[in-house]
């Protein structure tokens, strides 16, 4: 939670003077930090040695915000990008709706979006401190209330009406439950705040929502929570790392979209739907290609057109390089397959050693070896690079070497 209390942030926020002295303080130097206290007290300095902390965080979220934002850093952390906000309140606005409540806005990534897009907004936390940031962040009006308060403050109003626009609908909803506690990160549905009870009273208040989920969330654990078969759950990535997942229901559910999975980089928007389904599978041809995490947390690997080297291993393959033209995928040459033992790896040692190996990058999944260690097991002296998927297949583990294919979509 941030530090101190509104009144200091707000004394803080406005004294660019002692903000410019944070700037040129080293935090972990205790006369840098005394030199500071010299024009604050300790509250005040703590607060902006914080904020300068949350900028310098905030550049590669909000490249075009972090110099102004008014955050802590854990807020920034938790925060959506503006990338992802935009991208969310896109759908909002391509469904026709005008207000959003942005329910545990934090420090107000996601009202930033909203706000973008032409949408009128209201930021709510709990705390007053996170409400105030997301205003003066989004300059958007603002509130502190809970969950259970928003959804008592006026009547139900039946999902028809919400449909229909009606003048007495509540508008539409974006949540991002916390998944933290005092203990660290929670990643079962059932230890969010609001609980998921709150959550599903929300969903049928407010119909045209949109809930923040953790893209590690327990997908068949969500459909018992919620009976989401109208709704559409959708896996988004920025530039390939998984950020977030959303749950979309009422008007900002795409119609027998179940599942899908969204690429924002450089740019540009790709998405792909299509029904959860299976691949088919085939032995390692020329080419191996990773898959976007969020195809693959999607169940959406088979729409690629591609088979898998194995049912667990999100690995797909061909032998045609054109095949390839997707932007969902990561190219790699297979050279070499060997097996693989993990107390003397020698005949991979060798075969790098006889190639020229340099600086080795090991993939795996199921922490079939530690990466960090085999890397430095295979690292040589020479000039080529390789990297090298070291896997297991059913009983047996196997090194695919590979060269990374610098042109592939």
């Amino acid at each position: 939670m941030p530090p101190s209390n509104l009144e200091t942030w707000r004394r803080v926020a406005d004294d660019e003077a002692l903000l410019r002295r944070a700037a040129d303080c080293d935090p972990t130097d205790v006369a840098s930090v005394a030199r500071l206290r010299k024009h604050a007290s300790p509250d005040e300095a703590a607060v902006a040695l914080e904020l300068i902390k949350a900028r310098r965080k905030a550049a590669a979220k909000f490249p075009d915000h972090a110099t102004r934002l008014i955050a802590d850093a854990t807020g920034v952390e938790q925060a959506t990008s503006f990338v992802a906000a935009r991208h969310k309140a896109e759908r909002f606005r391509d469904a026709g709706l005008t207000r959003v409540t942005d329910l545990c806005c934090g420090v107000g990534g996601d009202a930033l979006g909203l706000v973008a897009a032409g949408l009128d907004v209201t930021a709510v936390d709990l705390d007053p401190v996170r409400a105030w940031m997301a205003g003066q962040n989004a300059g958007c009006a603002t509130r502190v209330a809970d969950a259970e308060g928003l959804i008592a403050e006026a009547p139900h109003h039946a999902s028809r009406e919400n449909r229909e626009g009606g003048s007495q609908s509540p508008g539409a909803l974006h949540l991002d439950p916390a998944r933290r506690t005092d203990a660290g990160r929670v990643f079962r549905l059932a230890d969010y705040q609001p609980s998921p009870t709150t959550i599903r009273r929300l969903l049928e208040h407010f119909g045209d929502t949109g809930v923040k989920l953790s893209p590690a969330i327990n997908l068949d654990e969500l459909e018992d929570t919620f009976s989401v078969g109208d709704a559409e759950v959708e896996f988004i990535s920025e530039a390939g790392r998984l950020v977030q997942a959303v749950l979309w229901t009422g008007r900002l559910a795409r119609p027998d979209t179940p599942r899908s999975a969204t690429l924002l980089v450089d740019n540009q928007t790709h998405r792909l739907t299509g029904p959860p389904g299976e691949t088919e599978f085939a032995p390692a041809g020329r080419y191996l290609f990773t898959v976007d995490p969020a195809v693959e947390r999607a169940g959406l690997m088979a729409e690629l057109g591609l088979p898998a080297v194995h049912p667990r291993l999100g690995l797909l393959t061909s032998d045609d390089l054109n095949a390839a033209s997707s932007p969902w995928l990561t190219g790699f040459e297979l050279l070499a397959e060997l097996p693989w033992h993990a107390h003397d790896p020698r005949k991979v040692r060798g075969w790098l050693a006889d190639h020229d190996g340099g600086i080795i990058e090991v993939k795996t999944r199921g922490k079939a070896v530690d990466p960090d260690h085999a890397q430095k097991l295979l690292r040589g002296p020479g000039n080529t690079p390789y990297t090298v998927f070291v896997l297991r297949f059913d009983q047996r583990l196997a090194a695919l070497i590979t060269r990374r294919l610098e042109n592939t979509c």
